[in-house]
């Protein structure tokens, strides 16, 4: 089913007409759109100190002395078959305005440890700052309820501070580190896996 979104906030200028409904998988087909990228002029710098009697990470946000941008480029044909997968247990939403896709959480249970995990959330750049995706998340927590689950999970990297700090304003806090989640050199990388999580009362 369709769901109308609601203007998030109000606005004075009419905002274009956004539905929310399960994704599906020809959809698949449209992600690349959508899952682009990001720029930031700021970054979270790791440093981390381990001794036999005291472990500390520590993730300090610090200016770059030139704004960044990331471009993604995992979305290559097997990872698309893989989402595919996932969006077919059901528990994935698009946003879609005009017939495209603007807005995806891509999410599956996971009922080993009673979470939802979210493998991609993202929203149009040109769309961002109007509540889609505030709306796709909150649909996140219902799933997340109806499922008896106990907590929501997203993957981002140190580097992705507009991620980290989306996160935060969805009710999101920095849950666990990772230093070579997706390879050895990470931390030389200066983009560290970090899980933001968002408990479910």
């Amino acid at each position: 089913g369709w769901m109308k979104l609601k203007p998030w906030p109000p606005r004075s200028t009419p905002m274009v007409e956004v539905y929310l409904r399960q994704l599906r998988e020809p959809d698949v087909a449209q992600l690349p759109t959508i899952v682009t990228g990001y720029t930031t002029d700021e970054k979270y710098a790791i440093h981390k100190d381990e001794t036999e009697t005291e472990t500390a990470v520590t993730l300090k946000l610090v200016t770059l002395p030139t704004p960044r941008t990331i471009s993604y480029d995992h979305l290559d044909e097997e990872e698309l078959d893989r989402l595919a997968v996932i969006i077919a247990e059901g528990t994935s939403l698009g946003a879609f305005a005009d017939g495209q896709l603007v807005g995806v959480a891509i999410a599956g249970a996971e009922a080993w440890n009673r979470s939802l995990r979210v493998w991609e959330f993202h929203v149009i750049e040109s769309l961002r700052g109007q509540g889609i995706g505030r709306q796709l998340m909150e649909q996140m927590v219902a799933t997340a309820v109806s499922h008896n689950l106990r907590v929501i999970v997203c993957e981002t990297q140190s580097s992705n501070v507009p991620a980290i700090r989306a996160y935060r304003k969805l009710g999101f806090v920095l849950d666990a580190i990772d230093l070579s989640f997706y390879s050895n050199e990470d931390v030389k990388n200066e983009s560290v896996a970090v899980f933001m999580k968002r408990y479910i009362p």
